[in-house]
């Protein structure tokens, strides 16, 4: 079995008693006192301060997710460049406990986050024609050292000593070429920064990025995806509008953000799917729940199983013993 965000967060709350190598890691926490915690699509991650730098510690959310790390960190074990930052597989290195209360153990990835600034950030405070050479630049280096990251966006980037360092290298292939529509768009980016309003690649449907003064009495504040911004508050995670007024109550442990009208939430008894009155599409006794936007499904693991949901909650394929293999069972192909 594979470890739940809540899982990781009691590791993170306590790193002597969960971890072995990062048992002395240092955890920022927010004004709430949880660790600093976000969720991309297959892994749960925390920066965390270790042995004098900051690190990006990612925990894998699906089986499925493990062979593409190990292959990455394979791979760039064997490289040697100023553009890649370390990148390790820590095997066994988190200890957690099921519901029963067995004793578990899950591989973590740890990644150095180069100093520096965000995607944003540099294109706020750098020349765009800079900006644009050193993507360049990457582009080049990359393919001298013959290998494709797989996954670049925005948010994968940091501006640091005049270059774009990659991170979250889950997806790197061992061949080179791969990242071509991806430049295309962050060159894009960069372009329209330079000519109008900045504003980096994002698939929200409402101004994104509001100053966060506008937001006031909380403890933590998102941003606007979909006219609604998630925000943390000591009863928990919940839902705001624009205008600050309370549209789903501060109760869940974690909350996503909204695409297509479904968020992921995590309650006690487990994740769930919710739409925008905060009723449960999918109620909240799943140990994973992905909503995938682009194909307006949910991939969901319960008891250890894997099933395919559709936007309404109702459950196309499954069991399944992975998650390849609920897509198949669906006649569709998983997404990466």
């Amino acid at each position: 079995m594979t470890p739940t965000i809540y899982s990781f967060t009691r590791a993170l709350l306590a790193p002597a008693d969960h971890f072995d190598a990062l048992r002395d890691a240092r955890i920022p926490t927010g004004p709430d006192g949880r660790p600093r915690m976000s969720r991309t699509s297959r892994f749960a991650e925390a920066e965390i301060d270790w042995r004098g730098g900051r690190w990006l510690v990612c925990m894998p959310l699906a089986p499925s997710a493990v062979p593409g790390i190990e292959r990455a960190a394979a791979r760039l074990r064997t490289l040697r460049s100023e553009w890649l930052a370390e990148y390790r597989l820590l095997r066994d290195e988190m200890r957690y406990e099921d519901s029963a209360g067995g004793e578990h153990r899950s591989d973590l990835v740890l990644q150095r986050l180069p100093e520096g600034l965000t995607f944003g950030e540099a294109l706020a405070a750098e020349p765009k024609e800079r900006l644009a050479a050193a993507l360049e630049a990457l582009r080049g280096e990359l393919a001298r050292l013959g290998i494709s990251h797989g996954n670049l966006k925005p948010e994968n980037l940091r501006w640091s000593g005049g270059r774009w360092l990659p991170i979250r290298w889950h997806h790197v292939r061992t061949e080179p070429g791969g990242d071509e529509e991806a430049f295309a768009q962050l060159l894009g980016a960069v372009g329209e920064a330079a000519d109008g309003p900045q504003r980096t690649l994002s698939d929200v449907q409402a101004a994104y990025g509001m100053p966060a003064d506008r937001l006031t009495g909380h403890l933590w504040v998102g941003h606007v995806f979909e006219q609604l911004v998630c925000v943390g508050d000591e009863e928990g995670f919940g839902y705001v509008d624009a205008e600050n007024r309370t549209v789903i109550p501060a109760q869940y442990l974690w909350a996503d953000d909204f695409h297509e009208g479904r968020a992921a939430v995590q309650t006690a008894e487990g994740m769930g799917l919710i739409d925008k009155q905060g009723r449960y599409v999918i109620p909240p006794v799943c140990e994973i729940v992905e909503y995938r936007p682009e194909a307006s499904l949910s991939e969901v693991r319960r008891a250890g199983m894997w099933y395919i949901y559709d936007y309404e909650g109702n459950p196309v394929a499954g069991p399944a013993g992975t998650r390849d293999e609920a897509y198949a069972l669906a006649g569709k192909e998983p997404e990466n």
